[in-house]
């Protein structure tokens, strides 16, 4: 029940560079830095957080809290912990196994086309549901519009099931993430399109105060709670991926 209440929610939503031997690793964690087994690793750099972030342990896992907002859906292994709303935060997230839905439809059908199939395969492979959801947009035109879509499930561990292309719905792909950067902004309270680019603006207002930052492609969002909470205290985090400038050398 906590997975189908989960995911319910969710359906309301509505240059390549080449790096120097000399260049330091786009994605090291900074100084300062709290860094996890996985390789994840989270750095606080602005905003003003309602609350600050508390862990207990749960029956599967670690659960968050900050403030009025709280997970109650175990977090793949090893994936850095949410972002408190308010908060801005650099983090390093390691490779995730999920599965994948992606479609080229209006961003607002994502819940009805992308989570069935999603939700679905996890049924029928009797895979546990997680948090976050992922959800992320792609501007396949270069005309600054989000034209294709991806939501994701994303598995506890690896050992969930293998790679590939889930044989009972082809839509559904089954892959390994690379590791990716982030610069997340904590929100609570869902966030539709209009919103997740107003706050978008946030990230990329402080990305100009950073030039040694830069983003290096469209947001994403991440979804941790169901219907049984309600609207405005469900928590969400607005991402942007971004490196290290400076790691980046001229392409040939």
């Amino acid at each position: 029940m906590l997975a189908l209440t989960l995911a319910v929610s969710l359906c309301l939503l509505s240059p390549d560079a080449r790096v120097t031997d000399d260049a330091p690793s786009p994605h090291a964690a900074p100084e300062g830095a709290t860094v996890l087994d996985s390789g994840a690793w989270t750095l606080r750099v602005a905003g003003e957080p309602e609350a600050e972030l508390t862990e207990r342990e749960g029956p599967e896992g670690p659960l968050y809290s900050a403030g009025r907002v709280a997970t109650d859906t175990k977090l793949p292994v090893g994936y850095p912990a949410p972002t408190p709303p308010g908060a801005i935060e650099l983090k390093h997230y390691p490779s995730i196994r999920r599965a994948e839905f992606t479609s080229d439809e209006a961003t607002g059908l994502m819940g009805q086309r992308g989570f069935w199939p999603l939700f679905q395969h996890i049924s029928r492979n009797d895979i546990a549901m997680t948090a976050p959801v992922e959800m992320e947009y792609a501007d396949t035109n270069d005309d600054n519009r989000a034209d294709q879509w991806t939501m994701a499930f994303l598995y506890h561990t690896p050992e969930n099931g293998p790679t590939g292309t889930d044989i009972d719905d082809q839509r559904v792909v089954i892959v390994d993430t690379a590791p990716k950067t982030f610069l997340s902004l904590g929100v609570r309270g869902r966030q539709g399109w209009t919103g997740v680019m107003s706050l978008t603006k946030k990230l990329d207002a402080w990305l100009v105060e950073h030039p040694e930052w830069r983003r290096t492609g469209m947001p994403r969002t991440l979804g941790y709670n169901g219907p049984n909470v309600r609207i405005s205290d469900q928590w969400w985090e607005v991402q942007i991926p971004v490196e290290r400038a400076e790691s980046a050398a001229t392409t040939d």
